[in-house]
């Protein structure tokens, strides 16, 4: 309970003004100011009765806001570090997803509210409820789940520390989440966005940059933040046909760290892949091993996310691609490798270059397992050439 309080003064008889008696308001664990009577005529002795008021509501309890004043701030929030310290994963974008869940959604409703005054069913009704603070429109229950997360690592974190006798949210049910499906391309609106023509690729990409780094995305199914983390040394130069080696993956953020997986792997790059990395090598001022091979100011600074997903936009009106009734995203490259190619390779195989495989695999292609992956997936070089 907040030590702060106003004291004032009432009359028993407020028409002749006699009989004074002081009154006090004071915060109740919800936050709320409420008057509350002294029974004393003399400010001393009212002064007493409100500070032992006071100290009797006190304890260890403290209020949502001040409990989570650095929680999930990077750097600062102690259950992160403490995560990290026992091996455990727990990057710097989930940080400020779920910080942002804290500061937009949680803490206005519950912020000012005592940790022990918190009750399940009172939070769950919220959540069902809960809508977006910028639309308005009731939020998707991915997101909703993505809050109750947050708000239960808090909760457990505060039972822990024995601040709380348990943790109301522990046994609270996530929501039903019905993902939308993202769909995939026809081989025909694949040559669509990628015309063999250069003149042709570059008009609907704006630049070679972009048709290649969205080319290698559609050819090799990898995701788009391990595609913005290649270096020229992850090519694997191969008298057969070169490849790629996929270990690391930049995130919304902007920084670098490990695959989805947390493992590394090989993809075989088609013919025309091959041919648009050595030209695209051949015209880029950055082309040492340890620079980014699409970049954005130089050749250490990635292309920014935003303008990716901008670019993708932009092609699909460039080449006519119907998207009414169909959710597109730069993600669909990757289902649609999969689609096209889950009935042409053997499934081990697929999933080795998309990232699936539940193998163990070491961190560099220079350890037998990678590179007798790589040959495994070489033996199939003729269904990557003729993916569209």
């Amino acid at each position: 309970m907040r030590h702060e309080y106003t004291l004032f003064k009432r009359y028993k008889d407020a028409k002749n003004k006699k009989g004074i008696v002081w009154f006090f308001y004071y915060y109740d664990d919800d936050g709320t100011r409420k008057p509350k009577s002294t029974g004393k005529s003399l400010k001393h002795e009212a002064v007493a009765v409100v500070e032992k008021f006071l100290a009797q509501n006190d304890s260890n309890d403290r209020t949502l806001y001040e409990y989570t004043k650095t929680f999930f701030v990077w750097d600062e929030c102690l259950y992160i570090k403490r995560q990290l310290a026992k091996g455990k994963r727990f990057s710097k974008t989930n940080a400020t997803l779920r910080r942002n869940h804290l500061d937009n959604y949680i803490l206005p409703q519950f912020g000012k509210r005592k940790l022990s005054s918190l009750n399940r069913v009172e939070i769950e009704n919220w959540l069902v409820a809960l809508k977006s603070k910028n639309t308005g429109e009731a939020l998707s229950n991915q997101t909703k789940n993505h809050i109750l997360y947050a708000f239960r690592t808090i909760l457990r974190e505060a039972e822990r520390e024995g601040i709380i006798p348990y943790n109301c949210l522990s046994i609270v049910e996530s929501l039903a989440v019905q993902p939308k499906a993202r769909d995939v391309f026809s081989q025909e609106e694949l040559q669509k966005l990628f015309p063999s023509d250069l003149e042709a690729l570059t008009k609907i990409w704006r630049e070679e940059e972009y048709a290649y780094y969205f080319f290698i995305l559609a050819t090799t199914g990898m995701r788009r933040g391990e595609a913005r983390a290649l270096k020229w040394k992850h090519v694997i130069e191969d008298k057969k046909r070169n490849g790629l080696v996929i270990e690391e993956a930049i995130k919304d953020d902007d920084t670098t760290g490990s695959t989805k997986t947390g493992k590394s792997r090989v993809v075989v790059l088609s013919q025309r892949a091959e041919e648009i990395l050595e030209h695209w090598k051949a015209s880029t001022p950055f082309n040492d091993p340890e620079d980014l091979i699409f970049y954005g100011r130089n050749g250490s600074r990635p292309i920014m996310g935003k303008t990716l997903q901008n670019r993708f936009q932009k092609a699909l009106e460039k080449a006519e691609i119907k998207t009414d009734g169909r959710n597109l995203v730069i993600h669909s490259f990757r289902h649609t490798y999969n689609t096209l190619l889950k009935n042409v390779l053997p499934l081990d195989i697929l999933q080795e270059t998309t990232g699936h495989s539940s193998e163990s695999m070491t961190e560099r292609y220079n350890h037998p397992s990678l590179k007798d992956s790589y040959s495994r997936i070489l033996e199939h070089e003729d269904a990557f050439d003729g993916l569209f």
